[in-house]
């Protein structure tokens, strides 16, 4: 997402409404480094990944018209949809392109504001599941009554099986 400060992240709408643009990798259990590039060059900002461990990069996203003002910072959160995933960010390398021209070399980025001219529209929210009302806890304890419960059946079922078992001896002798 671009935002000039005036904008608030949707966590509930997974950020759909304030999304650029987005692309799914699937990254998760693999047993090799999975990569991600982010490049920004004449107002063109590219996504692209590595995540087949192919030593290429297949394009995720290009987003033309984005601009973007000097002198601010990178963050990365570990905050996800699910909230159930745990990734590592093991490095971060940064590289300063080369200007091709000096009309851009000498424009003053650092006082625009950060805007972009595209943005995704919005998807359609799904509610979550609606989460159970049963702690840990409590289906602990309905296991384990259900367990005893269904015992205590066999052992009667046992129990009236010999006795009918030796009355059905019993008439005939």
């Amino acid at each position: 997402m671009i935002n000039n400060g005036t904008l608030h992240y949707d966590h509930d709408r997974d950020g759909t409404h304030t999304q650029l643009a987005g692309c799914e990798a699937k990254f998760r259990n693999v047993d090799y480094d999975t990569y991600i590039s982010v490049k920004y060059e004449h107002d063109v900002l590219t996504v692209s990944t590595d995540i087949e461990n192919k030593a290429a990069w297949k394009e995720c996203f290009q987003v033309k018209g984005v601009k973007l003002p000097t002198g601010y910072y990178f963050g990365f959160s570990a905050t996800t949809g699910d909230l159930s995933d745990n990734h590592d960010i093991i490095s971060v390398k940064m590289y300063e392109l080369d200007q091709p021209n000096e009309a851009e070399a000498k424009e003053d980025r650092s006082n625009i504001l950060p805007s972009a001219t595209y943005f995704e529209p919005p998807r359609d929210h799904v509610d979550d599941a609606k989460p159970s009302s049963l702690s840990g806890i409590k289906i602990f304890l309905l296991m384990l009554v259900g367990s005893i419960a269904l015992v205590a059946c066999v052992v009667l079922g046992c129990m009236f099986y010999q006795k009918q078992q030796e009355q059905s001896r019993k008439r005939f002798y």
